[in-house]
């Protein structure tokens, strides 16, 4: 099937392991126990268990932060633990685990006490609330993905995170938060069979509606184990088991076949807005609600945050656009960067998120509150933004995050200095692919390359998400043979080739004409109305025929 090993072969994927690639299944996971200090982590679990102690989890307002505190509480829940969860606010309490989170989230426990603490998404780089935590008799379990600074780790009792081994551990750097809080519950599992201490009613498979939208969510790329988490996920979120998640579902409007592309579009968005607007609580009470009543009030909640998130942010968006095309040398320069008063700290992620996209630029977006800009930023390409900002640490109060999304905080009369060494370092470390429009395409196929045959395996491919893209082929020579009703900014009819073969298209916010040939990228897809299935190609990019 060659349409099929253009797409496997733009992937790198080997005859040696196209059997696995194809037919992966949960068993492929790997051992848990590979991640050093996870088996002093599982054995202090159980023994809070055992001496009922109670357990603290200290989790992140984000999707992923909130589904792996989810994830986490349930599994120890299930297995006898007392466990309070907390999550911190995001303008009161600011990111991560931090002294003051601590004592925040004591707070919320009964008693005041905890024996154990875990982190989720969070904590690597905690070494001062970890220290605190010792000194109040408090043993701390780190599990996080983020990047650790290269120096003064915490002194945890167990620190879980791929990227501390990223030798031993590189099938495994792309995990995700909640994907590395399922590891360590796996283990506990695991670990609590093999010692006769539970877990033998736990099915690690009941939480993985949690590591798929924590895992999409965060826009971690879906290959290697990830890809088996979310493929197996995605059946999960499809079954509606979880009234949380059902209330979601049902909700954000989304159909009963759910993809990948609707956790990023339609779930995650809903589950971000109240952390987005200061307390993330109502999204991790929808995650564990244990009724369908309850978990409709939640889901409601969220709707309704997500509505104000959504006006808060076009409204900074067209403010920091009129701000960002009238400055100066905007047409020359290769970054972006807008500040503004009081914009809300909730929402310039999104913000920058919709500058990097639509001008293919990094791009930072402060908002300046009192003497303090705090910022959030967004890179293009293979740009790494946190590179980037270690070159500019001088300026900045903080920084941190991932390669292509950061935070940071500086001064507010250091803006105009910063502006001027950020674009600098940019001119410095961008590569013109970087900062070129582009399309990759799997190679050149014709329709009927395009069959029964390569749908079957078209499903094997998935699931499609960043990283893992759905086939993209260039089909040339292609005639529009027929054009169906559509509204005026879409074109949707029927292509042939010179061959002969047909095949149905949809082309949005596209005009293509009758009466000449089209050379076209297209992802081939099945269209599915009324429960009709018919093969399909959307068009992503077109232009006249050479010949």
């Amino acid at each position: 099937m060659r349409s099929v090993a253009l797409y496997l072969a733009s992937r790198g994927i080997v005859p040696e392991t196209l059997g696995r690639y194809l037919n992966a299944t949960f068993a492929d996971l790997s051992d848990p126990f590979r991640f050093a200090g996870i088996e002093i982590a599982v054995q202090r679990l159980w023994q809070a268990i055992r001496n009922r102690e109670r357990i603290l989890i200290h989790g992140d307002y984000d999707t992923d932060g909130i589904t792996a505190t989810a994830l986490l509480s349930w599994v120890l829940e299930r297995n006898g633990g007392l466990v309070t969860s907390f999550l911190p606010h995001r303008f009161d309490d600011g990111y991560g685990f931090t002294p003051d989170s601590l004592l925040k989230a004591l707070e919320t426990v009964p008693g005041g006490k905890c024996g154990v603490l875990v982190t989720v998404d969070c904590g690597i780089n905690s070494a001062e609330a970890v220290q605190k935590a010792r000194e109040l008799g408090i043993d701390v379990i780190i599990t996080d993905h983020h990047e650790p600074a290269e120096d003064d780790l915490p002194e945890a009792l167990a620190t879980i995170n791929p990227k501390l081994d990223p030798v031993g551990l590189d099938d495994l750097l792309h995990l995700a938060g909640v994907g590395v809080a399922f590891k360590l519950s796996h283990a506990f599992v695991i670990y609590g069979r093999a010692h006769n201490e539970g877990g033998y009613t736990t099915d690690m498979q009941e939480v993985l509606d949690f590591v798929a939208l924590g895992t999409v969510a965060d826009i971690v790329p879906l290959l290697g184990e990830n890809r088996i988490l979310v493929k197996y996920g995605m059946e999960m979120l499809k079954k509606q088991l979880r009234p949380g998640v059902n209330a979601l579902i049902q909700h954000a409007k989304v159909e009963a076949n759910i993809q990948p592309s609707d956790i990023t579009f339609k779930l995650a968005p809903r589950l971000n807005a109240a952390g987005r607007l200061g307390n993330a609580s109502s999204a991790l009470a929808l995650m564990t609600a244990d009724n369908i009543v309850d978990a409709y009030e939640y889901a409601a909640k969220l709707d309704e945050f997500n509505q104000r998130r959504q006006a808060k942010e076009q409204e900074i968006f067209l403010q920091a656009k009129a701000q960002v095309e009238s400055a100066p040398g905007f047409a020359s320069n290769m970054s972006i960067i807008a500040a503004g008063e009081n914009w809300h700290q909730g929402v310039i992620g999104i913000v920058a998120s919709r500058f990097a996209r639509d001008y293919n630029r990094p791009t930072i977006v402060l908002t300046i509150i009192g003497n303090e800009a705090h910022g959030s930023g967004r890179s293009v390409g293979t740009l790494n933004l946190i590179k980037i900002l270690s070159r500019c640490s001088h300026l900045l109060t903080r920084y941190g995050g991932h390669p292509m999304a950061v935070g940071l905080g500086m001064n507010k009369d250091k803006i105009a200095e910063f502006q001027q060494e950020f674009e600098k370092c940019v001119r410095e470390e961008a590569k013109p692919s970087d900062l070129t429009n582009y399309i990759n395409y799997d190679g050149v196929v014709r329709l009927d390359e395009l069959n029964d045959e390569f749908f079957h395996y078209h499903s094997m491919l998935g699931p499609f998400g960043h990283g893992n893209p759905q086939p993209l082929y260039l089909i040339r020579g292609l005639e529009i043979a027929r054009l169906s009703p559509i509204r005026p900014v879409h074109t949707k009819g029927v292509f042939m080739d010179e061959y002969g073969s047909t095949c149905d298209f949809i082309a949005f916010n596209k005009h293509l004409e009758q009466g000449m040939r089209w050379d076209i990228i297209a992802q081939p897809q099945i269209n599915e109305y009324y429960g009709e299935r018919k093969r399909q190609l959307q068009v992503i990019d077109f232009r006249p025929s050479a010949d």
